[in-house]
C-alpha cells in the first residue's frame, strides 16, 4: 500500500517527554515532505500553541488543530473548516465546571484562555507538562467569560483538568448527558469538542479535500483523543508510550516518543 499522508499527534508522539522534536524525527519529516508526502500535525493544540514547532517545518502544508475543530492550509493562511460549540452549550459546560475542583482552558478562535487564579497551579491539576506552553501561549484573563465574549462566542474546545480522579470520573458521567464529543488527552483531563468533532473526522475531511483516499493515510498517536484518527486511517499506529486503549485499536505499535517512534513510521511506511 503506497501511503501518501501522515497525521501525527504532537504531545507524547512527535514531541518527546521534554516537549522537543529530536533531530532524527525532524529530518524524517523534512525528507518525507520533500519526497512529495503530506506530513502534518493533528493535535488538540490551537495555532498559537503550535507556532514554535511549525516554524521548524515551513514547508508543511496542512494542520488539524483543536482535535479536529479547525483544519488549516498553512501555506495559504486559509482555514478550511471550523466547528464551534453552541453558546448555550458553552454556558452549560462552564456551569458544570463550578461543581468541581477543576482548571478550565477555553479555546476560542485560534487562542487559548485561562484564568489568572490558576497561574502556578498546573502541578496541582496534573497538567504541569503544559505549564511552559500555557505560560508562553495562553491569554490570561481575570474571568473566563471574558474569553468567550472577546471571541464572539467562537469556542471550539474546552479543556477540563481535574484535581482528583474521582471528580474526573464524576465529570465524565455528566458529560455523557451533553451533546458533545469528549476524550482524554492526559490523565484526569477531558477535551470537550462540538458533537461528532474528532481528530478522525478532521482527517477524513482533509483527505476528501485534497483528494487522498483515507486508505492511503497513516495516523499515529498516544492518547484517547487520538483514537478516532487511528481507527479511521488506512494505517493506525500507536506510540510505545500510548495508553492501552490506543495500542489495542492500532494496527501497529512503534517506538515511544523518546526513541523516535514517529521517525520509525516515516522511514518504514512513507519513504521509498
Amino acid at each position: 500500500m503506497p501511503y501518501r499522508l501522515l497525521a501525527m499527534d504532537m504531545d507524547g508522539t512527535v514531541l518527546n517527554s521534554k516537549k522537543n522534536i529530536t533531530p532524527r524525527t525532524e529530518e524524517a519529516v523534512h525528507t518525507a515532505i520533500s519526497a512529495g508526502k503530506e506530513v502534518l500535525f493533528a493535535t488538540g493544540r490551537c495555532l498559537s500553541e503550535m507556532r514554535e514547532h511549525l516554524a521548524r517545518f515551513p514547508e508543511m502544508r496542512y494542520a488539524i488543530c483543536l482535535s479536529g475543530a479547525t483544519v488549516v492550509d498553512l501555506q495559504k493562511g486559509v482555514t478550511l473548516s471550523v466547528a464551534a460549540l453552541p453558546r448555550e452549550l458553552v454556558e452549560q459546560i462552564m456551569a458544570m465546571a463550578h461543581e468541581f475542583d477543576v482548571m478550565v482552558a477555553v479555546y476560542a478562535g485560534n487562542d487559548v484562555f485561562l484564568e489568572d487564579r490558576h497561574r502556578g497551579k498546573m502541578e496541582y491539576y496534573g497538567c504541569d507538562c503544559f505549564e511552559k506552553l500555557y505560560g508562553n501561549c495562553a491569554v490570561w484573563v481575570e474571568e473566563i467569560g471574558e474569553a468567550i465574549a472577546l471571541r464572539g462566542g467562537d469556542v471550539r474546545k474546552i479543556n477540563f483538568y481535574f484535581h482528583s480522579t474521582e471528580e474526573w470520573e464524576q465529570g465524565g458521567r455528566k458529560l455523557t448527558g451533553l451533546p458533545v464529543s469528549y476524550a482524554r488527552g492526559i490523565p484526569n483531563n477531558y477535551e470537550i469538542s462540538p458533537l461528532n468533532v474528532t481528530k478522525g473526522m478532521g482527517l477524513e475531511a482533509l483527505c476528501r479535500r485534497i483528494g487522498i483516499p483515507i486508505t492511503q493515510a497513516i495516523a499515529v498517536g498516544d492518547e484517547g483523543n487520538d483514537l478516532t484518527m487511528i481507527e479511521t486511517a488506512g494505517l493506525g499506529v500507536a506510540m510505545g508510550n500510548a495508553s492501552q486503549a490506543v495500542k489495542d485499536a492500532a494496527d501497529e505499535i512503534t517506538a515511544d516518543c523518546d526513541h523516535d517512534g514517529v521517525a520509525e513510521v516515516i522511514e518504514k511506511y512513507l519513504l521509498p
